[in-house]
């Protein structure tokens, strides 16, 4: 978005639901109820800077009402004038970042893109130019404009507001530029982390009152207290309670529903939602929730992952109260390579496992809270009409049906796939087939 003409801004993120990666004029739901929602943090109001010049003393003081009123406009005045000065250096600023990376710029470039991740102690980035929909050329990002940004930095963030930790500058050819801002109210893309020593040293400079749950699991996992080997090797001997029975899919019906929803996103080339990976299904939302499904020897399997803003994780690190005890009663062959990345994290907010005959917990909540953190997975019809609603207005419900059918008995063929998500010209009906094939349902 264009560097504000406002000023009210203070960094908070709005919500809009969409579904990953997807505009929100026309996200597809990939979830069992609404959307997952992307926080898109809004440009920041500029700061309003040091206190406006006190008033003269005037010479007599015969209409004091309108005399502080007076004052009043003036000081108004002085502070616009202040805003105005911060809203322009920082256009500037913008303008001068990309213009350090014209001259990487490739022929008949549309548009560059910029990403940066920003703390007072390190700073990431990467860039490309956009040539064509299906073209784009990365470059290297020099140091005038990691300094730059920095300033950027200095800039837009008031002695109110909060320091932000991610930006992204866009320009078009006509020299167009927009910025967006994250502040880490939802979770940052794995790849767009620094490592927790820059954040700590980002928020002795510019502190919180509250820090969002991501990044106060990735300290305390930092400083030790909930790294991942102790608390599965703590679980298994000190046996501190018996798991629980879980009700949820048997895994085979789960992998070929997750599949289904998996061939759909793939279908419409969405870059976020499920995914099949061998023995491994992934789902991952642009809300930071997320989860897998890892399948493993010997018909066992295992289901972890985390709601980005579970409340037993926001209690836990925020209150000091203790963890849930995610692992009570894991069994020995469930173990870190079939966890969800989220676990070495501090971000796990859930974990079943199979045994072969039943699904098992330890402290987790019951599936049917984590709904943000999986496909939408839950009955036929369900896959039914979520794939009907990635697909839009043009898919044939009867067609999906069929398909959904297939997948449970593992018998997809190339028509049913077809005739399911033939929706317009750039459909990947490719792509599609191979989430199902991937996944054994297909003949």
């Amino acid at each position: 978005m264009p560097i504000p003409q406002t000023t009210s801004a203070t960094g908070g993120a709005t919500e809009q639901a969409v579904a990953p990666g997807v505009a929100a004029s026309d996200a597809p739901d990939l979830t069992t109820s609404v959307a997952p929602s992307l926080a898109v943090s809004p440009a920041p109001g500029l700061a309003a800077g040091a206190d406006a010049p006190s008033r003269p003393t005037p010479a007599t003081r015969t209409a004091p009402i309108a005399e502080t009123a007076s004052a009043a406009r003036a000081s108004a005045h002085d502070a616009d004038d202040h805003r105005g000065d911060h809203r322009r250096s920082a256009e500037k600023l913008a303008l001068d970042i990309t213009e350090s990376l014209l001259p990487a710029a490739p022929p008949q470039w549309r548009q560059l893109r910029l990403a940066f991740s920003v703390t007072v102690a390190a700073v990431t980035a990467d860039a490309v130019f956009v040539i064509s929909d299906d073209e784009t050329v990365t470059v290297e990002v020099p140091s005038t404009a990691v300094e730059l940004v920095q300033a950027l930095r200095l800039v837009t963030v008031g002695p109110e507001d909060r320091a932000w930790w991610q930006v992204v500058i866009g320009r078009d050819r006509s020299g167009v530029t927009e910025c967006e801002f994250g502040y880490g109210d939802l979770p940052f893309p794995p790849n767009r982390l620094l490592p927790a020593a820059a954040y700590r040293a980002d928020l002795a400079e510019f502190p919180r009152e509250r820090l969002p749950v991501w990044l106060a699991a990735r300290l305390a996992v930092d400083d030790g207290r909930q790294r991942l080997p102790e608390l599965l090797t703590r679980a298994r001997i000190d046996r501190r309670g018996p798991a629980t029975p879980v009700t949820f899919l048997e895994p085979g019906t789960a992998l070929a529903r997750w599949a289904t929803v998996a061939a759909a996103a793939v279908a419409i080339r969405t870059e976020w939602g499920p995914r099949i990976l061998g023995s491994t299904a992934v789902f991952e939302a642009t809300n930071g929730s997320g989860s897998t499904l890892q399948l493993l020897p010997g018909g066992r399997a295992v289901l972890s992952g985390g709601v980005w803003n579970a409340a037993e994780l926001d209690a836990a690190y925020h209150a000091g109260g203790p963890l849930p005890e995610f692992y009570a009663g894991v069994p020995d062959w469930l173990d870190i390579p079939a966890l969800n990345p989220r676990a070495a994290t501090g971000e796990l907010s859930f974990c079943y496992w199979w045994d072969g005959d039943g699904w098992w917990s330890g402290e987790s909540p019951a599936p049917t809270e984590i709904g943000a953190a999986v496909p939408g997975l839950w009955t036929p019809a369900t896959v039914v009409d979520i794939v009907c609603g990635v697909l839009g207005d043009s898919a044939s419900r009867p067609a999906v049906t069929d398909l959904v059918a297939a997948t449970e008995s593992g018998w997809v063929t190339p028509d049913l796939v077809e005739s399911a998500f033939t929706t317009d010209e750039d459909t990947d009906i490719p792509g599609a087939w191979t989430q199902l094939a991937v996944a054994g349902l297909t003949r």
